[in-house]
């Protein structure tokens, strides 16, 4: 472990949701081994709640197919393996994202999908971790804008199971370049109300990323 995983919650009101994130990100980041057991009791001790959230997480993360109930107990699951399914399944649910924003973005929504494409564009190259969030907020305002909540879950489920630093530090500069330039496109397509292109654009994205920082 590179450095120490920040557990403690800080805002009790909200400690299910709190728990659910933490928890996701821990194993999404490889903080536990696939198929180890995790307990409530544990978990609660590390997070410092009581185990009613914890239990609601797992119950989330068991949907997201994160976490698997056995004979043992609750284990961990490895979300890589599934991740040349779940890479074709991003492509086909984001690119509905961009055909259906198209059809559907208020004009409030256009342009922060707008802003968002250009401050990706403006953003330091070697701020990878910002790099990323700006990213995850652009994708996810094309999934709000699509009004279409089935495809908003799915978008945010495995959304952070793709664009990470690790996997941009892979880029060169030219590369990382034409993938901003994307989000442009993919942003004017969008305000042009073109499903076509935008759905076109969007999966043509999504595959040059794929093709130059692979899984």
């Amino acid at each position: 472990m590179d450095k120490p995983f920040a557990w403690r919650l800080d805002a009790p009101q909200s400690n299910a949701a709190l728990a659910y994130d933490r928890l996701r990100a821990a194993i999404v980041s490889g903080q536990f081994e696939p198929g180890q057991r995790i307990t409530e009791v544990g978990i609660a001790a590390l997070l410092g709640v009581s185990r009613t959230p914890v239990r609601e997480a797992f119950l989330r993360l068991t949907t997201d197919g994160l976490l698997r109930a056995t004979a043992g107990g609750i284990e961990v699951v490895d979300p890589r393996a599934e991740l040349a399914d779940i890479t074709l399944l991003r492509e086909a649910v984001e690119s509905v994202a961009a055909r259906l924003a198209a059809e559907r973005a208020t004009a409030e929504e256009i342009t922060a999908i707008a802003d968002l494409a250009a401050e990706t564009g403006r953003a330091d190259p070697r701020n990878l971790a910002g790099r990323a969030a700006l990213n995850e907020q652009f994708h996810l305002a094309i999934a709000a804008a699509a009004h279409a909540p089935r495809v908003e879950r799915l978008v945010r489920d495995y959304r952070s199971l793709f664009v990470t630093p690790e996997r941009l530090a892979r880029l060169s500069g030219t590369e990382t370049k034409r993938l901003l330039a994307d989000h442009t496109g993919i942003a004017e397509a969008i305000a042009a109300r073109d499903p076509d292109a935008a759905e076109s654009r969007m999966r043509a994205h999504l595959r040059g990323f794929l093709q130059v920082a692979p899984l």
